[in-house]
């Protein structure tokens, strides 16, 4: 697909979900979270976990999270099914992610506060597997000139901090063995959320979800330094992945 022809596609899709919201923009910084709001973080999130060639295991299990936040905070069930939609369609995109970054800050009249947690969103995912690819940063770089948001340096360096190597090695003990298909952690999962092993699931997904509210990033607040948004972003991690074990041992 040509580059025109595939921006025309997404100027389409983002024409839809803008549909009426000249009517009644939303200026403040506390605007409550919409779908266009998912619609645009998942194409570029889709974009953040092709950049290196390849989504493995860590970042999947981050979208699904992501995926599962908004269908909650968007109340609407069959919003996860389209955003998924959205971001596979989004992930072999070769329209420019500094344009698509561009068009999101004007559709929904972005504060640098929120254009700066969407480049948490982006990061976070980056370093899902322990390290950030070259193609990643290049990526992130291009979303932050599109958000105009100038040095993002102290960004990287928390990050950097924050994933250390010495807890990166504790990740992967937590995550999937390619070898032998096991599923290995140190930590119980139902330790990490607070619930009993007895608890129905509806039960542990209600306090997954009470729990990512508490401890994303995004809901830190301006005043949060950059160390404080990463250690919020390790936690929220560890949150996602007791979440995911959990649900593959119960299948669901």
């Amino acid at each position: 697909m040509g580059f025109w022809f595939s921006l025309f596609i997404i100027g389409l899709i983002f024409y839809a979900l803008t549909k009426g919201y000249a009517k009644s923009p939303a200026g403040s910084a506390h605007k409550a979270f919409s779908e266009q709001d998912a619609s645009f973080l998942v194409a570029l999130l889709a974009r953040i976990a092709k950049a290196d060639g390849v989504i493995n295991e860590s970042e999947a299990r981050y979208i699904s999270g992501i995926l599962d936040m908004c269908e909650e905070e968007l109340k609407d069930p069959g919003a996860r099914a389209r955003l998924k939609r959205i971001f596979d369609e989004q992930k072999n995109s070769q329209t420019s992610i500094e344009e698509m970054a561009r068009m999101y800050k004007s559709a929904r009249f972005l504060t640098n506060d929120e254009c700066s947690s969407v480049i948490i969103y982006l990061l976070h995912l980056a370093y899902a597997n322990g390290s950030l690819h070259p193609n990643e940063k290049r990526a992130i770089d291009e979303v932050a000139r599109g958000f105009n948001l100038g040095d993002i340096s102290a960004f990287y360096a928390s990050f950097e901090r924050e994933f250390s190597r010495t807890w990166q090695d504790d990740y992967r003990n937590s995550s999937w063995n390619s070898q032998n298909s096991s599923y290995e952690r140190e930590i119980d999962p139902y330790e990490v959320l607070g619930v009993s092993k007895e608890a129905s699931f509806a039960e542990i997904k209600k306090k997954y979800r009470e729990l990512s509210r508490k401890h994303h990033p995004d809901f830190l607040g301006a005043g949060a330094s950059s160390d404080e948004v990463a250690k919020a972003t390790k936690k929220t991690q560890e949150i996602n992945e007791a979440y995911e074990q959990i649900k593959k041992m119960k299948g669901e």
